[in-house]
């Protein structure tokens, strides 16, 4: 369980590898597809296709497309990733890149992005479901069962899409490119429709930021100015990608190797923070 979501860059480093390889000649990329299983290919060019049309200053332009093999040929984007702490003013300009990708309208015909929360959820209580408890310290044991029984009275729509949004489909800083003035967003794999709240939550959940401190969350939720229903829905999807993450590095699971010793129980430790915030808010 749990290979259906995808999980490049743990924490800074590459651990699904084999999705793509990328040639650069000048300005020009090409990108070909190792794996089109999730509509790799279809998904990135349909979202670079719209940004070009709606918000061109934020990602790569597309130049063509290939099908034998498939690739995607683009705009080089120049800059390095989002890879120590950032300063205010990434910070402020990651908000920006992200809330002009958000404000693209969302055409009807486009796919919901790959690990929606519907999916996202689903994937996530089938794998807790599965995980055995007992050989784990004790607070990843007790963040694992807590986080199960939250499941079982999880907020009422929290798997719904209620605002949607283009969404990149992956809150990794490695797809956050940093020039010096501005963050560009490259790796649109995932893309398709999301949910605001969701797509926030991802931006200071994911592993490769919050384990090693990169962001401040709160003053990158604060950038979006979300109304108070919108905060209650990231809150309550930062527990959902909280206890994600803690699967990712339990032994045997794809994050547990490449990270310093006990970063499941510091996972276990954030976890339980965030769903005593909950409770503490009056969550019943």
């Amino acid at each position: 369980m749990g290979a259906s979501f995808p999980c490049a860059n743990l924490a800074g480093q590459d651990v699904d590898v084999a999705n793509s390889e990328l040639s650069i000649d000048g300005d020009v990329v090409r990108k070909r597809y190792l794996r089109t299983d999730r509509g790799q290919p279809e998904r990135e060019w349909a979202a670079l296709v719209l940004l070009q049309e709606q918000a061109s200053m934020i990602a790569p332009s597309p130049i063509a497309r290939e099908t034998e093999p498939p690739a995607t040929v683009m705009s080089r984007v120049m800059g390095a990733p989002l890879d120590d702490v950032l300063t205010p003013r990434q910070t402020s300009e990651m908000v920006r890149a992200y809330r002009s990708l958000y404000a693209v309208p969302v055409p009807p015909e486009l796919p919901l992005r790959y690990a929606h929360p519907a999916a996202f959820i689903a994937d996530s209580v089938g794998w807790l479901a599965e995980t055995s408890q007992d050989e784990h310290p004790d607070v990843v044991r007790h963040a694992l069962h807590s986080a199960a029984t939250w499941y079982d009275d999880a907020p009422t729509g929290i798997d719904e899409i209620r605002d949607r949004v283009l969404a990149q489909g992956d809150g990794n800083v490695a797809n956050m490119l940093w020039d010096g003035q501005r963050v560009w967003l490259v790796d649109f794999e995932y893309a398709g429709v999301g949910d605001l709240a969701f797509e926030v939550a991802d931006l200071v959940e994911h592993a490769s930021s919050r384990l090693r401190g990169l962001l401040d969350p709160e003053t990158v939720i604060a950038g979006f100015d979300l109304t108070e229903a919108q905060l209650a829905r990231v809150d309550a999807y930062r527990i959902v990608l909280a206890g994600f993450w803690l699967l990712m590095l339990l032994p045997g699971s794809p994050g547990h190797d490449i990270n310093p010793s006990g970063s499941a129980e510091l996972q276990a430790r954030h976890l339980l923070s965030r769903l005593a915030r909950r409770i503490g808010d009056g969550e019943s």
